[in-house]
């Protein structure tokens, strides 16, 4: 057994005890939502599946999931957690029951299973908490990993972890991949080839539309509404300082007209890259030409970007793997990226194609993108068509014959799969159902009589 392995299942029950004491010490907006984090939630009558989205990010993906079970199972109770506050205000937005997401620790997690008694279980993307699978796999629930991908760092880090990790991996009812090499990168890690395919990017149907009118998108956010907008999306500490001495490096008579947006990628990190800005020489905005206005607030990115005529995507000119760059170019921008794009492989190499996209590897390079971009109306309408229709062909990939391949792989696995829990429901079940009342039905309402979403789970 990997001592990594030892050890992280020696502190994770020690802090399942410790952490319901810690909310004396956590910040005023974490307070109120402490025990969702404990695993304190309740759904009376179980849910079909409970769906996880870490973080904003990941979120995107969420409604054309939801939208699919719902497709697969009319009315399918589906609960819904995310890691963050920000994607949990994200996952509001759809009038389905969430919460907070329980932390890696035993007692959470079988709080948490207890709570909403949920039959399957649907992880978006790399988000492999050992407790959590082991309480799926302790309560016979199936478990598929959807849009999954993985880069080498991750693969790596799970891989210090040993055996214990990978037979868990391979465990997974299902895991639909986001790209070839993220599912070589799985099945490295251990998961099924038989479970194991490419479906595409299920955040690629959750992507924006451009604006009808980009000028009234700038006028409704408060700008100059005949000025072009350059946007620097999810910015990162140490970005800042490099996007701010490429944007002095740009003639003058580039930074006179257009206006800059900043939107940070976490919201406390906005004085430090405030500061970071300030220090090379750009000031907050207050009036003036030159001055770049920051936004902190959640949720507020794509509004941005839809009325941009030229984005920066962040996380990329440092080694953070950076962010979607399809975001901005469904709506229409001019996108630009750092080489730090490890995380965005595929979504950058489908934009290279068309060359819709500017890769930059240090300031130099990002003084001549922007310089060509900013200066030439002809240049950015090229690259911005370019990138539209990259965004465009994506959109929509989950749909179709993929659709209907990551459909058929979910629920026929799943439904292989959950034939040990038929017979656990139906055990566990049998007091309640002795009378002929059959689980089900206060779950569908009644009169329905349709399939069990895992193939059928009733008792008569």
């Amino acid at each position: 057994m990997r001592l990594a392995w030892s050890t992280y299942r020696l502190l994770a029950p020690a802090l399942g005890a410790l952490a319901p004491h810690a909310r004396m010490f956590a910040s005023p907006h974490e307070r109120p939502l402490w025990g969702e984090r404990m695993g304190h939630v309740s759904w009376p009558g179980g849910c079909h599946a409970w769906v996880h989205a870490a973080s904003l990010g990941e979120a995107v993906a969420v409604p054309p999931l939801v939208a699919a079970l719902d497709e697969a199972q009319p009315g399918a109770r589906i609960y819904l957690t995310s890691t963050t506050r920000t994607g949990r205000g994200r996952l509001d937005a759809l009038g389905r029951p969430h919460s907070l997401a329980p932390i890696d620790a035993p007692q959470a997690a079988r709080r948490f299973f207890r709570g909403i008694q949920p039959e399957r279980v649907f992880l978006l993307e790399t988000e492999l908490w050992p407790h959590w699978l082991l309480r799926a796999r302790r309560e016979q629930v199936p478990v598929a990993i959807v849009s999954a991908r993985l880069s080498e760092r991750s693969v790596r880090r799970y891989r210090s972890l040993g055996s214990e990790l990978r037979g868990l991996v391979a465990g997974l009812d299902a895991v639909l991949c986001q790209g070839q090499a993220d599912q070589q990168r799985w099945l490295a890690l251990g998961a099924r080839p038989e479970r194991t395919r490419v479906v595409g990017n299920l955040k690629s149907d959750g992507l924006p539309e451009p604006a009808p009118d980009r000028s009234a998108a700038r006028a409704a956010l408060g700008l100059d509404p005949r000025r072009p907008l350059l946007v620097l999306g999810c910015v990162r500490p140490g970005e800042a300082r490099l996007l701010a001495r490429a944007w002095l490096q740009l003639p003058q008579a580039i930074r006179t007209v257009w206006q800059v947006v900043a939107v940070p990628r976490h919201p406390r990190a906005t004085a430090e890259l405030r500061t970071e800005a300030a220090n090379v020489g750009v000031v907050p905005s207050d009036g003036t030409s030159e001055g770049w206005r920051w936004d902190d607030r959640t949720g507020v990115l794509v509004d941005w970007y839809r009325a941009a005529d030229v984005a920066f995507v962040g996380g990329s000119l440092a080694p953070y793997g950076g962010h979607n760059p399809l975001e901005p170019a469904a709506c229409g921008a001019a996108v630009v990226m750092g080489a730090h794009h490890a995380s965005q492989r595929d979504a950058v190499e489908s934009l290279e194609r068309l060359q819709a996209i500017w890769i930059v590897d240090d300031v130099a390079a990002l003084v001549g993108a922007w310089n060509a971009l900013l200066g030439a109306s002809a240049v950015r309408t090229t690259r911005a068509e370019a990138a539209l229709a990259v965004a465009r062909g994506q959109r929509g990939s989950a749909d179709g014959p993929a659709r209907r391949g990551w459909r058929v792989a979910l629920w026929l696995r799943l439904g292989d799969a959950s034939t040990a829990v038929r017979h656990r429901l139906v055990a566990r079940d049998a007091g309640r159902c002795a009378g002929g009342e059959h689980r089900q039905s206060d779950r569908r309402g009644h009169g329905q009589d349709h399939a069990d979403l895992a193939s059928g789970t009733s008792c008569a």
